[in-house]
């Protein structure tokens, strides 16, 4: 059995992802041809739940990942189709970079080599980013019993310090056979340095998921294991930089400010080319008192000295 297991995982994996039968990706619109493939130093598959009966020395032996791969980032297209045993679960883990616009298809099918019951394949997928991640393996392991109750007495907003989060609580897809979205990274997922050393790079892993976990709208297993035929679009866009918005922000108030000082400034300034700058400054209304009334009082002290 396990020998049997061991090679099909292998073959599906580990040798280039090739098509199966059935699962040709007609049904999506995604263009990503079977050939593309997937590069390993920018996608790799991890274990999301356990294969109970294997052991690591089989995960090393047909490489599955660990996780501990440092990646580069994703700018490539993605193909690949992944075995998910019943009652288990499966991930992309990737690096999502910001200047990229990745639109995942994800379409379920049934393992060709279990004998079906006639039910359709359906399963869940979800986008997790790093820390929601360790929490879905963590919820997969101990499996407590009356979580969902648990969970439904904690209020909305402190959730997320309970339990996993899809990425920006939006990218969960539960209870389907096909499925297509778009998403992309807004800011730099640099590693940062802290006490233990340098830290890798943000990851996001795509969740494909064959078990019932404790969220409430998820697919229970079928007692049947899936194939995922998975594409990612990766598709290079147009980023401003991030000083567009402050400008758009702050710059009308400051030309409201500004614009009218300029012009008043501008209006009591003016003064003719051809005009000195003495003769200019006699040309303007002068108060008595000021230097222009003794002008006026000389020329009027002149005109009786005539008389």
């Amino acid at each position: 059995m396990k020998a049997y297991a061991a090679s099909v995982v292998f073959i599906l994996i580990s040798l280039g992802f090739v098509p199966i039968n059935g699962a040709s990706g007609q049904q999506s619109s995604c263009s990503v041809a079977p050939d593309q493939g997937a590069n390993s130093t920018q996608v790799e598959i991890v274990d999301a739940g356990g294969y109970p009966i294997f052991d690591d020395e089989f995960d090393e032996a047909w490489g599955l990942g660990y996780g501990d791969l440092d990646l580069d980032p994703l700018t490539e297209d993605v193909y690949a189709e992944v075995l998910i045993p019943t009652d288990d679960a499966m991930a992309l883990r990737m690096e999502l970079v910001k200047g990229y616009r990745y639109r995942f298809c994800v379409t379920y099918y049934l393992d060709p080599t279990e004998i079906s019951d006639g039910s359709p394949p359906i399963g869940d997928v979800y986008l997790l980013a790093d820390t929601d991640f360790d929490i879905y393996k963590f919820d997969y392991d101990t499996r407590f019993e009356g979580m969902q109750e648990a969970l439904d007495s904690i209020p909305l907003e402190w959730r997320d310090m309970a339990t996993w989060l899809p990425f920006r609580d939006v990218h969960a897809y539960e209870r389907v056979q096909q499925i297509e979205f778009t998403t992309s990274i807004d800011s730099d997922q640099t590693a940062y340095i802290n006490w233990w050393g340098e830290e890798p790079d943000a990851n996001m892993y795509l969740v494909l998921d064959n078990w019932n976990s404790s969220r409430l709208g998820n697919q229970p297993h079928e007692g049947m294991g899936l194939i995922a035929e998975v594409t990612v679009e990766v598709e290079e866009r147009v980023m401003l930089p991030a000083i567009t918005a402050y400008a758009l922000v702050c710059l009308p108030p400051i030309l409201l400010i500004i614009v009218p000082a300029v012009l008043h400034s501008r209006f009591h300034g003016w003064k003719g080319g051809d005009e000195s700058e003495e003769e200019y400054g006699r040309s303007m209304p002068l108060v008595e008192g000021d230097a222009g009334g003794e002008w006026s009082r000389k020329d009027e002290s002149q005109e009786v000295a005539q008389e």
